[in-house]
């Protein structure tokens, strides 16, 4: 009997209904004259395929559609996956055969490392079990709360399936195996250790797998970085200053927006009305000189698999306004993180978080409007003729005026994330 780890098995809603219906012909017409004889029996579980029908797994993922076939399967009353009872639709019963979904939410080894890993078919002549695993997916990152945290801060790591943990390994081959995973599998915390000057991406060695960060910890101070705004001879770390020395407050106070090495950037602006593009007023901008960080060859690379990546902090809630983030002084983000936050207010509690966005989702100007038109589609739109980086952030207003801007932003980075 050959195991199947059911990842990817999806149908167009159509096409499976036009499968069911010839199978199930094909069913009727096997079983019409196979009358119950004894209690239900499952000899085998295997997908609707019926090219895969020869090829039965004794494991799948929750949400697979699957055939069990058997003897005495008719008359169902109930059928389980480790005790969660699953829709069974007579229409796809007959005493060889049932059509059905595992449910979704049933129990596995991740939720409850007691479940009897079993499929139980109930009918009106008796009960059948069979030994089934409902598998988990393998882990995946979707981000991390800040991937340039100091030694001593938290750490959380979002995602999904992210049970079973044996352990999280960071920058410089560090095992991490103190840490507190939620019961949902979406969140994962820790306490930074020191990584000194070792950067790599984090990695996450689960029992169904593992996964890694789309981007590298402690990545403030390597050729990924456009600017970490500390300038030679200054303190806190190795300097990759290309700031062209307008535009923002710069400062290393430690006490203003702590959590961070050298230097950052501080808009802090208030007053401002609605429809106001006037970017070059008053602490609204961020501008950097143009920066050597790639080779020719980069500008045929598609977009997608390049994300911009910086941290930022804000002292008061950011509720309104929009830093248009620039690439080549064509291609623009509209970064305005309050829209999708609980009451349109969005918060860092003074702390600093980590902005991942995909270099595809920059877009031309289209109606007079930055960021609104159509998505770059390689790295050479994004990028000067010699590759060079041409990069800043302008905040502006539309709808709505801004009352009170008072937010940081450090360590600017172009990140290869595929």
């Amino acid at each position: 009997m050959t195991n199947y780890h059911l990842t990817s098995y999806k149908k167009h809603g159509g096409l499976i209904t036009g499968m069911l219906a010839v199978i199930l012909c094909l069913l009727i017409s096997c079983s019409k004259n196979n009358e119950l004889s004894g209690p239900p029996v499952i000899t085998k579980v295997t997908l609707l395929d019926s090219a895969l029908q020869d090829s039965a797994f004794t494991k799948a993922l929750p949400g697979t559609l699957i055939l069990i076939t058997g003897q005495n399967l008719g008359g169902v009353v109930s059928i389980t996956f480790n005790g969660m009872s699953a829709y069974a639709n007579p229409t796809y019963n007959t005493n060889t055969h049932i059509i059905l979904s595992i449910p979704g939410n049933a129990p596995t080894e991740a939720t409850d490392p007691k479940v009897p890993n079993q499929i139980k078919v109930t009918t009106t002549h008796g009960e059948a079990a069979f030994a089934f695993v409902l598998d988990i997916p393998p882990p995946s990152i979707t981000s991390i709360s800040n991937e340039n945290a100091l030694a001593g801060d938290s750490l959380i790591i979002y995602g999904s399936s992210l049970f079973l943990i044996d352990k999280i390994t960071l920058p410089g081959g560090r095992e991490i195996t103190s840490f507190v995973a939620d019961a949902s599998g979406t969140r994962v915390g820790l306490i930074m250790p020191n990584l000194g000057t070792d950067t790599g991406r984090l990695v996450i060695q689960a029992k169904y797998g593992k996964a890694l960060s789309d981007g590298p910890l402690n990545d403030h101070a390597s050729g990924d970085v456009i600017s970490n705004l500390t300038n030679d001879g200054e303190t806190g770390e190795t300097p990759v200053f290309n700031w062209a020395w307008w535009g923002a407050n710069r400062t290393s106070d430690a006490t203003l927006f702590p959590g961070t090495r050298g230097a950052y950037l501080q808009n802090i602006f208030g007053g401002v009305g609605a429809n106001d593009g006037g970017w070059w007023n008053g602490n609204r901008s961020g501008n950097f000189n143009d920066v050597a960080m790639f080779s020719a060859d980069v500008l045929t690379k598609e977009a997608s698999q390049y994300a911009l990546k910086f941290e930022i902090n804000t002292k008061e809630p950011w509720t309104a306004g929009i830093n248009v983030l620039r690439f080549n002084d064509k291609y623009c983000f509209r970064y305005q993180p309050w829209l999708m936050a609980t009451n349109k207010s969005f918060d860092t509690n003074n702390k600093w978080q980590t902005v991942t966005v995909k270099l595809s989702d920059f877009k031309l100007t289209a109606d007079g409007i930055e960021g609104t038109g159509a998505n770059a589609a390689v790295m050479g739109d994004l990028l000067k003729a010699d590759a060079k980086v041409t990069f800043g952030y302008r905040i502006i207003t539309e709808a709505a005026g801004v009352e009170v801007y008072n937010t940081a932003y450090d360590n600017f980075r172009i990140i290869k994330i595929k």
